[in-house]
């Protein structure tokens, strides 16, 4: 039996979530949705949208702490936001161990598995910028522990943040694509971002575009690496049977 649908309401308040599912789709999988730093949920729900991926519920989930003043209006993923000296811009660094407590265990545990009764390997993230290393982290989350994986975390320009351990013994199996254009820190295959990644998950892809920035997808080439990643790993329940009991 496929799961129920969670409405806004079923998620914390202060993820402000916004809620997609394509007409006359059952919602066999669910993405997770990550803003950047300074985006909004309302904002960037268009995104998700404008894919429209078949039995895919999306839940656009909004930054939980809001910039300081001057730097608003809009909101952030890191409960300590910091200045790189070097540049004197918001550091991409910053700490987001509370953001990452909320999805994994408030999001992931409490409503989609415990409550809604998903699969751990049908609920993925996808991240932007701050957002990007918020979804990498999150498979990393001790009450995440006892799953093996997640369905899979698609990160653009966005990598592990020294503040998320990555001490286990054993790498974890949720299926990683990274993004960027080739003036990210992720660009050169030697770049201890990259290699920090990788030295946490065991299946690792980096896609470098064209394009120099680590901006949003504008076209078919920019979201084909997207689109064949989740082809790859959303299932579908597309002719079977409603009452159909998997075995495994």
């Amino acid at each position: 039996m496929a799961p129920s649908v969670p409405s806004s309401n079923d998620f914390p308040t202060q993820l402000k979530p916004v809620v997609h599912l394509p007409p006359n789709n059952t919602p066999t999988n669910v993405i997770l949705f990550l803003p950047g730093l300074g985006d909004t949920a309302t904002n960037f729900s268009s995104f998700p949208r404008a894919l429209n991926l078949p039995d895919a519920l999306t839940v656009t989930l909004n930054p939980p702490f809001p910039l300081p003043f001057p730097l608003g209006p809009g909101d952030h993923w890191s409960e300590d936001l910091q200045v790189d000296p070097a540049t004197g811009e918001l550091d991409q660094d910053s700490p987001v161990a509370r953001a990452v407590q909320i999805i994994a265990h408030d999001v992931i545990v409490d409503v989609l598995i415990t409550k809604f009764k998903y699969r751990a390997d049908h609920i993925h993230l996808f991240g932007f910028g701050q957002g990007g290393s918020v979804a990498v982290s999150v498979p990393l989350h001790s009450s995440l522990s006892s799953i093996s994986s997640l369905g899979g975390v698609i990160s653009i320009g966005g990598y592990l943040p020294q503040s998320t351990a990555t001490t286990s013994s054993t790498k974890n199996r949720t299926p990683i694509l990274l993004l960027s254009g080739s003036r990210s820190a992720l660009a050169s295959p030697e770049s201890s971002p990259l290699k920090r990644v990788k030295s946490a998950y065991e299946f690792v892809t980096y896609h470098q575009w064209k394009k120099a920035d680590d901006s949003m997808p504008k076209n078919r080439d920019e979201v084909l690496p997207l689109m064949q990643f989740w082809a790859r790993r959303l299932k579908s329940r597309r002719g079977v049977p409603d009452d159909a009991v998997e075995i495994s």
